[in-house]
């Protein structure tokens, strides 16, 4: 995992964390005397709070209110609109499947402190959330319970409470909560069956192709243009090359190109490689490491022959793919599966 350093996330999530301790019960201005957070910085839009101020924050708004359910509530507070620009995105898309899309492509407008990749199986969408770096513990248990109640309250905002059953998978470490979950119906919530920190969301093939009853084109279009421009302010704060990495590992269909994903961020590709090369990376060595995961990925989810997932991953046959693999992993994709990984 990465470090922690150089690591900010918007203050209007938060903003809902003090309107929750509030409500129970908890002094405010005694609360943030105890984070170093200004009270006046947090009336601006566009403020960012670092790692270190959002784990004090938790820790004195979970200790003021003597809860530990603050994730949970907070999570079910938060609509699309809440996101801003992306929620705006969100909104307007066409169906859940393309919101989905808009939120793994942005998702660094959210939090950079979890990654999303958002991949197709047969029997649906699987989305897997994953912490990027080390947290406390304290402040793990938050998001991965805010995430996941904010997931099914905008589900229900986007598709009008038309949820049909779906699966939320969380560590065994939130099954002292399980009882608080079954106000999440129809999701059926699993405890213990991820081997990660993070959560996994599977969704039926039906309840993705739902169309958005606010969807408009144009002001998709409008919307992912700003989304576009706040992202690359946004990345000057933090490291270009875990965004690369988690756009080309939740890339399906088409694999995005340098020129591309240089000028979502405004960047010449030029600038982009100086800005790699700077974090001791590059845009080739990113894809390799991208391409190599995804193909992990494949062969241990055991549903694509070797064949398909060369051709899946953009190779002109299962024998450079195999060339490739071995080179990286030291052993064949059939040894990889066989192996279940290990």
């Amino acid at each position: 995992m990465s470090t922690r350093s150089g690591r900010f996330l918007p203050a209007r999530y938060y903003l809902l964390l003090l309107e929750l301790a509030s409500q129970h019960g908890a002094d405010l201005d005694a609360l943030l005397g105890q984070t170093g957070i200004d009270p006046a910085a947090l009336s601006s839009p566009d403020v960012l709070l670092d790692l270190d101020q959002v784990d004090a924050l938790i820790e004195a708004a979970t200790a003021a209110t003597a809860r530990s359910d603050l994730g949970f509530h907070l999570g079910r507070m938060i609509k699309p609109s809440n996101h801003e620009l992306l929620g705006y995105a969100l909104m307007t898309s066409a169906t859940l499947d393309e919101a989905l899309h808009m939120a793994a492509r942005y998702w660094r407008l959210i939090t950079p402190t979890f990654t999303l990749r958002h991949e197709r199986a047969a029997s649906g969408v699987h989305i897997h959330i994953e912490p990027a770096l080390e947290l406390k513990p304290l402040t793990l248990r938050f998001h991965v319970e805010a995430i996941a109640t904010a997931f099914h309250a905008e589900l229900a905002f986007l598709l009008s409470t038309r949820i049909s059953a779906y699966d939320i998978y969380l560590p065994e470490t939130l099954s002292d909560a399980a009882s608080r979950y079954r106000r999440l119906k129809p999701a059926r919530v699993h405890f213990g069956l991820i081997q990660r920190a993070g959560l996994r969301i599977e969704l039926p093939t039906g309840m993705t192709a739902q169309p958005l009853a606010l969807a408009d084109r144009n002001a998709l279009s409008i919307a992912r243009r700003r989304c576009d421009e706040e992202l690359s302010r946004l990345i000057r704060h933090g490291s270009l090359g875990e965004w690369l990495m988690m756009i080309l590992d939740q890339a399906s269909d088409h694999q995005p190109r340098q020129h591309e994903l240089a000028r979502i961020l405004h960047l010449s590709t030029r600038t982009l490689n100086r800005r790699l090369a700077a974090e001791g990376t590059s845009f080739r060595e990113i894809g390799l490491r991208s391409r190599h995961r995804r193909a992990c990925r494949l062969l241990l989810d055991g549903g694509l022959s070797i064949t398909r997932i060369a051709m899946q991953l953009g190779y002109r046959d299962a024998a450079n793919f195999t060339r490739a693999f071995r080179r990286a992993s030291g052993r064949s994709p059939i040894d990889y599966r066989k192996s279940g990984g290990s």
